[in-house]
């Protein structure tokens, strides 16, 4: 099985799971109309490495026209098992390594324009209590919802991240 961050944190992949996330199943062509940017074949390539390593579990199959439709279903146990306390400062270097990676190899390129490109970087405090973040993030998610994850023209894949963290006011951040 590959590191389990490198399997999520793969831009195509990501889609995939975060897709799958929003509905209980959806059959492999679906995917592939919804995430219609990315070549079927580099589609079905990245279908088949999360079932390989049981991210994704396919509940049905049926013949269609001599081919094999699969119906895939998230494997939330196997999420479980990835996003656990033991797991998390794995986790979480991991994925901010794999933010620094994706900056590097575009500062790389040799085409990098942040102005064209709208990157950057914001950070902000917010002063809420428990009950306001949860609708703070059930709203930031329906916004991320709004916009389908799926391609249209004029639309290009953006990655957006976010991160929370407790301010622990005891100690002090130089």
């Amino acid at each position: 099985m590959k590191d389990a961050m490198d399997l999520i944190l793969n831009p195509i992949r990501t889609r995939i799971i975060q897709m799958l996330s929003t509905k209980e199943t959806i059959t492999a062509s679906e995917l592939c109309e919804k995430i219609n940017d990315i070549p079927r074949t580099t589609l079905y390539r990245h279908i088949n490495i999360l079932l390989e390593n049981n991210i994704l579990l396919v509940v049905a199959e049926k013949k269609i026209r001599g081919s094999l439709e699969r119906t895939l279903a998230l494997n939330t146990e196997a999420m479980s098992q990835i996003n656990t306390m033991e797991n998390a400062p794995q986790n979480v270097l991991g994925f901010l390594m794999n933010k620094y990676a994706r900056f590097q190899n575009y500062w790389d390129g040799e085409n990098a324009d942040p102005v064209r490109d709208k990157l950057f970087l914001s950070n902000s405090v917010v002063m809420l209590n428990d009950q306001e973040f949860d609708q703070f993030l059930s709203e930031v998610w329906g916004l991320i919802q709004k916009y389908n994850y799926q391609f249209a023209d004029g639309r290009k894949a953006r990655d957006i991240s976010i991160i929370s963290l407790p301010i622990d006011s005891d100690k002090k951040i130089d």
